[in-house]
């Protein structure tokens, strides 16, 4: 009879016993704080530049990504916007068309898979967690093109860091 009620303990305990992965480094909300294609951008003429297209774009980039423990990753708050990125002809000046859409928000949901210890897996794209901060490089996501916009001159990588809040 004793054999049976340590069995029946042992099995509750392991049962409640879980993978709760909440001491994980990605769970929590992330807020995009750094939007980058690696060239710095004058957009209002003031002789003031920076590459963070976050501080020089005027749309609503309050980009959020939530990651739950059981494996899910949701986004939302960002407007659409129309960017086109170009070379001033003659130098080494980059300049940006801007059209923020005010009318709607992007968002999705998704898995997201942990691949190693500081990486996880989004939509087959990796996020590299630092500290507080979460960083994934799209290569080559930017077309960059010539003043008049009639040809490519170039494509840049575009970086976004995420700061967990």
């Amino acid at each position: 009879m004793n054999n049976i009620v340590i069995t029946c303990l042992l099995f509750c305990f392991l049962l409640s016993c879980s993978n709760d992965d909440s001491d994980s480094k990605i769970v929590g909300t992330w807020q995009l704080t750094t939007r980058t294609v690696g060239v710095t951008f004058d957009v209002n003429n003031d002789n003031t530049y920076n590459d963070n297209l976050l501080e020089v774009v005027d749309c609503n980039d309050s980009e959020i990504l939530t990651f739950s423990a059981d494996g899910t990753v949701s986004s939302g708050n960002e407007f659409p916007k129309d960017i086109i990125y170009f070379k001033y002809n003659n130098s080494d000046y980059y300049g940006l068309q801007v059209e923020c859409n005010q009318d709607g928000l992007i968002s999705f949901a998704s898995e997201y898979k942990e691949v190693a210890a500081d990486t996880i897996m989004i939509l087959n794209q990796n996020y590299y967690i630092d500290a507080d901060t979460l960083t994934t490089v799209y290569d080559n996501a930017i077309t960059i093109y010539s003043e008049d916009l009639t040809s490519v001159i170039e494509t840049r990588d575009l970086t976004l860091i995420y700061t967990k809040k």
